[in-house]
């Protein structure tokens, strides 16, 4: 803890028993809790007969009460559970107002987060009553509904390529096709797709391109004819 003069020190303490209607609540407690968990905690408190969790206290004057830091709703459950008597750990370094606030926020705001898996696990071995204890609901182990339109996949862009074919060059366009379709199936070549990458598509435009300039053909369905006369040869090599 930080003294006034900037150094550091240890925080000298010791366990004592008071009678909880003699401690000095906090005026100002930034921490608050709800009347339904407040009421499950003076069951617990009233069940156990005692306080498991010591409050830390401090004396702010040597004639003065003992003055509660942290465990002010412990404290007051405990008295309206019938508890008269507990033990207390009281702080009896000297510190400043200033201290004595940040120790105050520091029990309040540090504080550790549960794992889940462990949590549920645990709280699994519990029987019906002791569930009820804990404070737990089942509540807390209940999951979201999933929001499935997050996982909305937006639909691809289409590119279409329309070849026009005179009826002659079509009957021999679909001859090709019927060859390489059967010349794939007794390769075992990958199965017919009928949606390919834009990627895919410009090596076909590429490759019609250069039919074209090879066979000095301008028309299009003439060079589609073309190629697949070529892979339908190249099919057919051993």
């Amino acid at each position: 803890m930080p003294t006034p003069s900037g150094s550091t020190s240890s925080i000298a303490t010791r366990v004592v028993k008071v009678r909880l209607a003699e401690l000095k609540l906090l005026d100002r407690n930034a921490r608050f809790m709800a009347p339904a968990m407040f009421q499950r905690l003076v069951d617990n408190l009233r069940r156990d007969g005692c306080l498991t969790s010591l409050p830390t206290v401090y004396r702010q004057a040597p004639d003065g009460p003992l003055s509660v830091l942290s465990g002010n709703h412990r404290v007051q459950a405990g008295i309206k559970a019938g508890i008269e008597h507990t033990d207390v750990l009281e702080i009896t370094s000297p510190l400043t107002e200033q201290q004595l606030v940040a120790i105050q926020l520091s029990h309040n705001a540090i504080t550790g987060k549960d794992d889940p898996s462990i949590l549920k696990e645990l709280w699994g071995l519990l029987d019906f009553d002791l569930k009820e204890y804990s404070g737990l609901t089942d509540d807390l182990f209940k999951v979201e509904e999933l929001d499935v339109s997050v996982l909305k996949v937006e639909q691809p862009l289409y590119h279409e390529l329309t070849i026009s074919f005179l009826p002659a060059d079509k009957a021999a366009f679909d001859g090709y096709l019927s060859a390489l379709t059967k010349a794939a199936k007794s390769k075992k070549t990958q199965p017919e797709r009928h949606v390919a990458d834009a990627a895919n598509f410009d090596a076909f435009f590429d490759t019609l391109i250069a039919v074209k300039e090879k066979y000095a053909v301008h028309n299009s369905a003439i060079a589609l004819k073309l190629m697949a006369e070529l892979a339908t040869d190249k099919l057919a090599d051993p």
